[in-house]
């Protein structure tokens, strides 16, 4: 079948050079996305990922070699990914034009959105690959360091005597606020976590100052859909 083979495989992955191989792959992986989310890891197997997709299951085999080499390339490439749209989201924006409380409240909200996005197939993924956090630990620390040096960039802003110490504490504070309502019975409305951790944040950043009222306006910073 050529042109049509598809090797899998962790770190080796070979994309589809033909216009038909790569909508054929994308139908697959979308169908694979999809039982994932509306019905869970044990729904998910070759049969109903091509009977969704509208494809075979030769077509199938051509591109992997089987259930968990589609689960495997769907965990790199589902957080792979989501790390290039952040990568070129921080690379692109002008931070010296942001100040303190606008990049706490955002960065604060984005890993709030980055937990609740586990709580469909994302966290399916990572626990049907038999590595439970791995991927998603990766992305996150990336996200928590890329904020730590955004937020260190501000530290003119900062009342704490040592802003790496503020910072550092600030941040595993905050995030092992948003890790603990995750996993609690009856999570908190979205806005409310994000504002407890942006409060939490700033006290270790302003050393207990009382940090002014959250700000609502056009130059809040929109970090972007790490998903889309």
């Amino acid at each position: 079948m050529s042109g049509e083979t598809w090797v899998s495989g962790k770190n080796h992955l070979n994309p589809p050079k033909q216009s038909r191989s790569r909508r054929t792959l994308e139908h697959i992986v979308q169908a694979a996305l999809e039982i994932l989310e509306e019905q869970g890891y044990t729904a998910l197997t070759v049969q109903s990922v091509v009977d969704r997709a509208n494809s075979s299951v030769g077509s199938f085999y051509a591109r992997f070699s089987g259930k968990e080499d589609l689960l495997d390339y769907l965990g790199e490439r589902v957080w792979d990914q989501a790390l290039e749209r952040w990568d070129g989201a921080v690379k692109a924006r002008d931070w010296s034009e942001i100040d303190l409380q606008h990049i706490a409240e955002s960065s604060m909200g984005l890993l709030v959105d980055i937990g609740a996005s586990r709580a469909v197939y994302l966290r399916a993924l990572d626990q049907a690959r038999g590595i439970d956090g791995l991927a998603y630990n990766k992305f996150r620390d990336s996200v928590l360091g890329d904020v730590a040096g955004i937020l260190l960039e501000r530290r003119g802003e900062m009342s704490h005597p040592e802003p790496e110490l503020a910072v550092r504490l600030g941040l595993l504070a905050a995030e092992g606020m948003i890790e603990a309502d995750r996993v609690a019975d009856g999570p908190l409305p979205r806005d409310i976590l994000a504002s407890e951790a942006t409060s939490l944040l700033l006290y270790y950043l302003t050393a207990g100052s009382t940090p002014r009222a959250p700000i609502r306006s056009s130059e809040e910073v929109d970090f972007f859909d790490i998903w889309s």
